[in-house]
């Protein structure tokens, strides 16, 4: 019997047709997507993929959130990429969810281990959970190599010497030909408590004599050598691994290392060059060499090869990352835009990406579309590491101290080594005035970086690129304690990190005008602005130094060339209004905050310029609206403080004290003028309770030592409690800081009534009204009368 075509069609179609259906059944089954994901996230852990590996192990995870495969695929990708706080609750979730994943056991018992060393005071509870685990892990199986040699480990911090060596020499009698145990026998030898570096090379060298075709014992052997300053024969070693294993890509990159911790360049290039060549279809090989050409300062061969590599693999991210990070530090913030924006064509959630974009925003002044950004990313992943630190630096930026605080004691909590968390407290401690403080820390980081090497997380440019802000904010510190020569050569070292950097030369010009060298300065300006015309910080310090010259109609003609370069940048136009108030010119000042306020709402300084303005022209009114505006933004306590100096000034004391007491409600650690001025209300005017105002007095000169206002406060709050010898000696601080003051001389009169010293209270009385003869000295009849009782 013969079939009709319509029967063949017929059949062909229904056979397409069941395919599909098969396929499409497949795809919905979820314990085979499950698989799936798992599948391709181990292959990617294998070849060191730990990013793309921690996408899938998630995906898997979202099907099914019991998958121990899943969390234990999750927990070596966060190892891998570094995150070693989520690493930890990934282990944690695989030792519940499988018992018998002993290799999970070892590694958290290891990791409990490495946080016991690393404490300063010993948490009492790591060393007993480490021994739990190996434990658990040699009664489920005697034979676990590597729960031996996580015993001995230890035995060792036990102070139990030859029980860990029995351990380890029990761990090599199970498998005499595993390279590994050797190798920890080694360490064992290293180690302070039992060092014994005759024995430690005799073990590297045994570990060689068992296989000399393990590159990994090579390796070793020769860090170790390096350790002892044997450079020619640690640089046979790691020859000698690439040797045994020619395709062994760490090895070669070991080696390639070596040559660049000696500067031999050449030699890493040719290390690198073999590295790429080994496997042209695949694009990590050239990676490397790109990241090493990026690392050397040789970046037009970097981006060249980056090109070639995103070019031939479009979809390998890393290099579109890498390569737009290269172009962020050369200034070129619009191709690296191009290819952050490739990235979110395919994926608008990129992680990698939504932080590199955060990162260019920033770069463009746009603040608070990189902390969108960076909200983002945090949404996805709450503690991780870069977008804390990101979201912080952002936040500091903007000038939003406390929240900046709070993610930075988020970031010192979570990654208490991580580098980039030691220049924000660096910085914080800047921004608190504490420039001793921020100089210790900036030399310990920097002293850290040297020692510091380019992994997947900290690349060449993201280590450049702190070092950079750490010599910055080193030389603010010397600024801030005149040691100039100092911060100039850390300037200089920061220019010379990006010489195409508007900022570097602004940063430059900070230093000339600290040393009085203004036109200097204005050379340093000018070159930032031949950069970027529009550079805020350079056109901020030329206007400045052309009100003193009385230049305001260049300082007007520089700003309208960066405004036809960027019409629609509102920090243009607030700078344009500082110009016309510096000219007192008040109705073009007001046009030009409210054209800032126009193109973008959320400007906030528009807002407060705007106020200042106001409260210069005796509409306070007005100017308690624009900070009610800012309020309804941002809950800023230094709007609430504003309002509660003017709303003081009008004597409403109690509205004065409610905005005080907002705005340390939201910013407590730097709302000095708040606190100040609320413990003054409580003490003068009975506002509130004095042991309060006492407190916050005190906190205040804690803080601000030197000021002679804030002694004066703190005194005068000790005279009304009756304090008086204590109120003397805050007061005599505050006399001997400004001694032409004549309501301190008053306080201090006051003050000795009461200690019982009636002479010297008739000397500063008497002062007080000489001092304010002719002034609007509100006391001087309450001093006349305090005068004629004694």
């Amino acid at each position: 019997m013969t079939c009709p075509k319509e029967c063949l069609r017929f059949g062909l179609l229904l056979a397409v047709m069941l395919a599909v259906v098969t396929a499409l059944a497949g795809c919905s089954n979820p314990e085979e997507r499950k698989a799936q994901h798992i599948s391709r996230g181990d292959a990617y852990l294998k070849e060191k993929k730990y990013q793309e590996a921690s996408l899938e192990f998630r995906n898997a995870l979202q099907i099914d959130d019991n998958s121990a495969a899943a969390h234990w695929g999750l927990a070596q990708a966060y190892e891998g990429l570094q995150r070693f706080q989520e690493m930890f609750a990934e282990l944690k979730r695989t030792i519940e969810l499988d018992s018998n994943n002993l290799d999970a056991r070892v590694k958290m018992g290891n990791y409990y281990l490495i946080a016991f060393a690393s404490k300063k005071e010993k948490d009492p509870t790591l060393l007993p959970e480490a021994e739990r685990l190996a434990k658990d892990v040699l009664e489920k199986d005697q034979n676990h190599i590597e729960g031996h040699i996580l015993m001995a480990s230890v035995l060792n911090a036990q102070d139990k010497p030859q029980e860990a060596l029995a351990e380890l020499n029990r761990a090599i009698e199970l498998d005499p030909k595993r390279i590994e145990s050797y190798l920890s026998l080694a360490r064992f030898y290293l180690n302070p408590k039992s060092q014994d570096l005759k024995k430690a090379e005799e073990t590297y060298q045994r570990a060689i004599s068992v296989n000399e075709n393990a590159a990994l014992a090579h390796m070793e052997y020769a860090q170790f050598l390096l350790g002892q300053n044997q450079r020619e024969r640690a640089e046979a070693e790691f020859k000698k691994a690439v040797e045994v294993e020619p395709a062994n890509r760490d090895a070669r990159t070991m080696l390639a290392k070596f040559y660049i911790y000696n500067k031999q360049l050449d030699k890493a290039e040719e290390m690198f060059k073999g590295i790429a060549e080994m496997d042209t279809e695949r694009p990590d090989g050239r990676a490397l060499l790109a990241d090493f050409y990026s690392g050397v300062g040789r970046y037009d061969e970097a981006i060249k090869l980056y090109q070639e590599i995103v070019a031939k693999a479009p979809d390998y991210m890393r290099g579109r990352y890498r390569l737009s990070e290269i172009y962020l530090q050369r200034g070129d913030t619009k191709s690296a835009a191009a290819q952050i924006d490739e990235i979110l064509r395919k994926n608008n959630t990129d992680m990698q990406a939504l932080l590199m974009r955060s990162r260019i925003r920033m770069q463009n002044g746009e603040i608070k579309e990189a902390i969108d950004d960076l909200k983002e990313v945090l949404k996805q992943e709450p503690n991780n590491k870069p977008g804390l630190y990101f979201i912080a630096d952002a936040y500091f930026r903007s000038g939003q101290i406390d929240q900046a605080r709070a993610q930075a004691a988020d970031l010192e909590r979570f990654y208490p080594d991580y580098l980039p968390a030691k220049l924000l407290q660096a910085q914080l401690n800047l921004a608190s005035k504490d420039a001793k403080n921020a100089l210790t820390l900036t030399n310990d980081l920097l002293d850290r970086l040297a020692k510091a090497t380019p992994d997947a997380e900290m690349t060449p440019q993201f280590l450049m690129d702190l070092k950079a802000k750490a010599l910055t904010t080193r030389a603010t510190a010397q600024i801030q304690l005149k040691n100039f020569k100092a911060a100039r050569a850390d300037m200089q070292a920061a220019l010379e990190l990006y010489p195409n950097a508007a900022a570097s030369y602004a940063n430059m010009a900070a230093v000339s005008l600290s040393e009085n060298k203004v036109d200097e300065a204005i050379q340093y300006y000018d070159r930032a602005l031949a950069i970027d015309k529009a550079n805020f910080a350079a056109l901020t310090g030329l206007i400045n130094v052309y009100a003193k010259q009385n230049r305001l109609d260049q300082a007007h003609a520089r700003v309208d060339e960066a405004i036809a370069v960027r019409p629609a940048d509102p920090s243009l136009h607030y700078l344009k209004a500082q110009i016309y108030g510096y000219q007192r010119d008040v109705q073009n000042a007001e046009a030009e905050l409210r054209k800032a306020i126009e193109i973008k709402p959320d400007y906030l300084a528009a807002y407060f310029a705007l106020g200042a303005l106001y409260i210069n022209t005796q509409q306070q009114d007005r100017a308690i609206a624009e900070y009610r505006k800012v309020i309804d933004r941002s809950q800023n306590a230094t709007a609430y403080t504003m309002i509660g100096m003017l709303e003081d000034s009008r004597k409403n004391f109690d509205a004065a004290a409610e905005n005080y007491r907002k705005a340390l409600e939201i910013d407590p650690n730097n709302s000095v003028i708040a606190a100040n001025n609320l413990a003054w209300i409580y003490a003068e005017y009975g506002k509130g309770n004095l042991d309060e105002a006492v407190r916050l007095a005190q906190g205040v000169v804690g803080k601000f030592p030197e000021e002679a206002g804030f002694a004066d406060t703190l005194g005068w709050v000790y005279y009304k409690k009756g304090l008086y010898a204590a109120a003397v000696e805050q007061l005599r601080k505050a006399t001997a800081k400004n001694e032409t003051n004549p309501l301190y001389r008053y306080h201090l009169g006051l003050a000795l009534v009461g200690a019982g010293d009636k002479e010297g209270a008739k000397r500063e009385l008497e002062q007080a009204l000489k001092l304010g003869e002719g002034k609007s000295f509100a006391e001087a009849e309450e001093a006349r009368r305090a005068l004629a009782t004694l």
